[in-house]
């Protein structure tokens, strides 16, 4: 696992490099100004520094997996193509039921089907969730989530 994880790190590392390179050639600005290329170095830079950091970690930490054990061996693949399905589903109802309607059926399915939690917790999760992310984005950024089929009931 130790090698493994000094190579995908390896390769992050160079990558984020790069990223913050392209960031850098595109001029960075200042911290009250910044430009078109600030942003885009510093995800690079952080994700060169976190390659750097599991990196070095390989160093210090115990390899906990056998060598016997095979790479996928214990995955779970059914609940990873649940997801999947579920967030395609949720793409292609999106315009047509809404944001509301979508993203609560989508958090049900996700706090229930995939995690089960009780019911409580997964319907307060849920409202808590679409509440937060339309008052945050809907009414202070005023960006426009598509209605749906509950069009006529939210005024703006």
């Amino acid at each position: 696992m130790k090698r493994g994880d000094r190579f995908s790190s390896s390769i992050w590392g160079v990558l984020g490099i790069y990223i913050a390179y392209e960031g850098y050639k595109l001029d960075l600005g200042t911290l009250s100004n910044p430009k078109g290329g600030f942003l885009i170095f510093w995800a690079g830079g952080i994700l060169a520094g976190l390659s750097l950091l599991l990196f070095l970690q390989t160093f210090w930490q115990k390899d906990e997996k056998k060598e016997d054990q095979g790479l996928w061996e214990g995955v779970r693949w059914g609940r990873g193509v649940r997801l999947m399905l579920s967030l395609l589903i949720y793409a292609l109802v999106f315009k047509t039921l809404g944001f509301i309607i979508s993203t609560f059926f989508l958090l049900v399915f996700l706090f229930k089907g995939l995690e089960p939690q009780p019911w409580r917790v997964v319907l307060g999760l849920s409202i808590a969730t679409i509440a937060v992310c339309y008052t945050v984005f809907g009414i202070f950024l005023e960006m426009q989530f598509p209605a749906g089929i509950l069009g006529g009931l939210f005024i703006r």
